[in-house]
């Protein structure tokens, strides 16, 4: 999974890719906690509040998991939800 992140905290922009295990490092004050922060709040929340009928999120899954890429329209999750 590729994240990205732009203007959040100190970081300006930042990229990088998750695997099994990944390990952000560098000096002091550059915005490796903001991202850390910044991908579990994410991951957190849209697995609650994503629901496997409404948004197909079971396909959703599966093509990240086979393609490695999905794209998300929270727009149209939320038009789904009202």
């Amino acid at each position: 999974m590729k994240v990205k992140i732009k203007n959040l905290g100190i970081l300006k922009q930042a990229e990088f890719s998750l695997g099994d295990l990944t390990i952000i490092c560098g000096r002091n004050n550059t915005g490796k906690t903001y991202a850390t922060y910044a991908l579990f709040g994410f991951l957190y929340t849209w697995r609650r509040l994503l629901t496997w009928p409404t948004f197909g999120l079971k396909e959703k899954i599966n093509q990240l998991l086979s393609d490695g890429v999905i794209s998300l329209d929270l727009q149209e999750y939320v038009q789904q939800c009202e």
